[in-house]
């Protein structure tokens, strides 16, 4: 074990558990271990959002700055807004609004009990994701234009009930696929180092695989992209931004299809690239926090999900 390499060089946490940004995996490997060193992490994240809440936590694993392996458990609570989308639910099988538990209308879901969600509801899964820089260096290619260069992949497995599942047409286990790009200038904009990403992910999960994967139309893959970029205020200090692609699966029904599921599956398909604006702190190499302001757009019928993103990386 060592920390051989450059403050901030092992980037911070995304919520998916690798090394990168907030919501976007960057080509560098976690930790600080050189190319003969074995590096690692532990994170925790918490997104607090107009309806939902999202804790992430977990760790990773840098290997002579060349492989990455991470492990990430996501939770996202419902809290009250379960209930809301449950009364939405019922009132489309019954065709009109209905109280909230008739056993009627959840027999034709084929549900189990009188409702999906009820109150602070979990949706929760483990993703295990590999990382390999393929080629180049952030630092030390200063005067050639090669960007660090990472190939990733991600193992979904998603903790939600068969029904649920059945009726959304997900499937709960999934694979997701990126490419990353990474640059970084030493002497950038207005003289301060400034860092550079782009992500092409190969992806069929929903709102990153927390509402499963695939949909009515089968497990076809997108192929989406992503960005990052960060400017060092000084040595400690980092201000940036980024953006997620999501890609459009069709839920519950064919959008073209009769009746009211059809307009239901509408809304609960509807997705938004997410984005953010972040500042992280590396006040030294053991500990790293972030602070963004994130909008995630539409989730599971709920418009204008926005809120705070806190984060905090510790490396050893």
């Amino acid at each position: 074990f060592g920390q051989g390499r450059i403050l901030g060089t092992g980037a911070v946490t995304a919520i998916d558990g690798a090394a990168g940004g907030g919501i976007n995996p960057w080509a560098v490997i976690s930790g600080y271990g050189t190319n003969q060193q074995i590096g690692a992490t532990a994170f925790y994240s918490h997104v607090l959002l107009n309806n939902y809440n999202l804790n992430a936590y977990g760790a990773s694993v840098g290997l002579f700055n060349r492989i990455e392996v991470s492990f990430a458990r996501q939770g996202f609570s419902l809290g009250n807004t379960g209930q809301t989308l449950d009364h939405r639910i019922l009132s489309v099988v019954s065709g009109s609004s209905v109280p909230l538990g008739t056993s009627t209308t959840s027999a034709a879901l084929g549900l189990s009990g009188p409702a999906f969600f009820g109150s602070n509801y979990d949706l929760n899964q483990d993703i295990v994701g590999l990382k390999a820089r393929l080629f180049g260096n952030i630092i030390y290619d200063q005067n050639w234009w090669e960007p660090q260069v990472s190939v990733g992949v991600d193992f979904h497995h998603n903790e939600m009930p068969k029904n649920l599942a059945d009726t959304l047409h997900v499937k709960r286990n999934g694979v997701s696929y990126y490419l990353s790009a990474t640059k970084v200038w030493i002497n950038g904009l207005f003289g301060l180092t400034t860092l550079a990403d782009v992500n092409i992910d190969v992806t069929n999960a929903n709102q990153q695989g927390l509402l499963g994967f695939g949909g009515v139309n089968g497990m076809g893959y997108k192929v989406v992209p992503a960005a990052s970029v960060g400017v060092f205020l000084n040595r400690h200090v980092v201000l940036g931004a980024e953006y997620r692609g999501m890609p459009q699966n069709q839920l519950i029904a064919p959008s073209s299809g009769a009746g009211n599921f059809s307009t239901l599956g509408n809304a609960v398909s509807k997705t938004s690239a997410w984005k953010d604006v972040y500042v992280a702190w590396f006040p030294y190499k053991q500990l790293s926090l972030t602070a963004a302001y994130v909008d995630l757009g539409t989730i599971a019928t709920e418009k204008n999900q926005n809120g705070l993103y806190l984060s905090l990386t510790s490396s050893f």
